[in-house]
């Protein structure tokens, strides 16, 4: 290659970029077309998505605390109907929790022993109030008669 075809491929190369820039420069394409309210709005509605306004969406979450405080008063009315109407001779019955063993396992023997009329349902109460994690090793005494919550502190030692 000599001196002039280097000067001719440079200067090729630079018309080239001239011409590349000016097109991209003067497009319109280029140019993003503003949007606005009503446009975002039926853009996000043919989405799929729901538009709400601040003021109403605050509503909504002061409503939706509301009720997951009623929700969570709900609970404590259950505990007063586990409670035994009638009071029997208070039977005690001593339960030696080891290693290895879950909720289930302890509601199946709590059953079996008449000390609580549902296994099921006593081992949902331990899954929902979350006494199933804090289950300790050892030995308790539980007496016929007592709530689930009154059973569920003494395994849990709360």
């Amino acid at each position: 290659m000599n001196k002039r075809s280097i000067r001719a491929f440079a200067f090729g190369i630079l018309i080239t970029v001239c011409i590349l820039g000016s097109f991209y420069y003067f497009s319109e394409d280029g140019k993003k077309e503003q949007i606005n309210i009503e446009k975002a709005e039926a853009l996000l509605n043919e989405s799929g998505f729901i538009v709400v306004e601040k003021q109403k969406y605050s509503e909504m979450e002061n409503t939706i605390t509301k009720l997951t405080k009623k929700e969570a008063e709900k609970p404590q009315k259950k505990e007063v109907v586990n409670k035994p109407k009638d009071m029997e001779p208070t039977t005690s019955f001593t339960i030696e929790i080891v290693s290895g063993m879950v909720s289930h396992d302890i509601s199946s023997i709590l059953e079996e022993k008449k000390l609580i009329d549902d296994a099921d349902r006593f081992e949902t109460y331990l899954e929902e109030y979350g006494y199933s994690k804090k289950i300790q090793l050892g030995t308790f005494e539980v007496k016929k008669g007592m709530s689930y919550k009154e059973i569920a502190n003494i395994i849990t030692k709360s």
